[in-house]
């Protein structure tokens, strides 16, 4: 991704957005092996078995080629993220751009709704839905313009090779941080589907920051 570009100052500003209470929700009652609450520090990721990691940012001042994100599991770097000019996040299994690839986030568009390319390094990829309401229909859109049609729980099925493969929400409240839950497939390992939350959080962002009825000062 482009140095200055929109999507890398939107992920840089999500801690900022977080901190003031702006984006969170309540986990679902469904069962899921994945999920993730944004703080002001950063993802916070529970895993299966009570492992936990966290994906924060690389700092404001970056050599050529370090990555714009870490993955954290007790206290040590074991994955970094580069967020490249087409907003595609690339996850390797080190700080370098020499270390071995875990995966690509690739996300796309279709009327303003995402839905993203999950592809797991040696494994087939994995397609989101867009991410439907749970309750009250519409999607997370670009085109929404207010505040409480942006307020809600979302949903997407994961696919690969045509059948479904899990599922990934994200909750949206004005209570504090986003929250992210899911059933991934075992080739999505936890640095990977980190990526895939902030992908997302990314554009909740996004969208809120166009929102008519927020005070620019709240963005």
């Amino acid at each position: 991704m482009k140095a200055a570009s929109e999507a890398q100052r939107r992920m840089i500003l999500v801690g900022a957005i977080i901190g003031c209470g702006i984006v969170t929700a309540a986990p679902p009652a469904f069962a899921a092996n994945f999920s993730a609450r944004e703080t002001s520090r950063g993802l916070h990721v529970d895993r299966a078995g009570g492992a936990m990691g966290k994906l924060s940012s690389n700092g404001w001042f970056r050599r050529p080629g370090e990555p714009m994100f870490v993955y954290r599991e007790g206290g040590k770097t074991v994955a970094g993220v580069w967020v490249g000019s087409s907003d595609a996040a690339m996850v390797r299994s080190g700080t370098t751009e020499s270390s071995p690839l875990v995966g690509r986030i690739v996300p796309a568009w279709k009327n303003g709704q995402l839905w993203l390319t999950i592809e797991p390094a040696g494994g087939a990829a994995v397609q989101t839905t867009v991410f439907q309401r749970a309750s009250g229909g519409g999607a997370l859109d670009r085109h929404t313009s207010t505040w409480e049609a942006l307020q809600g729980s979302y949903r997407a099925t994961l696919q690969a090779g045509g059948k479904d493969a899990g599922w990934l929400s994200v909750d949206v409240s004005a209570e504090g941080g986003a929250r992210f839950s899911g059933d991934l497939p075992a080739s999505i390992p936890p640095a990977l589907a980190a990526a895939a939350a902030a992908s997302i959080e990314d554009e909740v962002n996004y969208i809120y920051g166009n929102l008519s009825d927020v005070e620019p000062l709240m963005r």
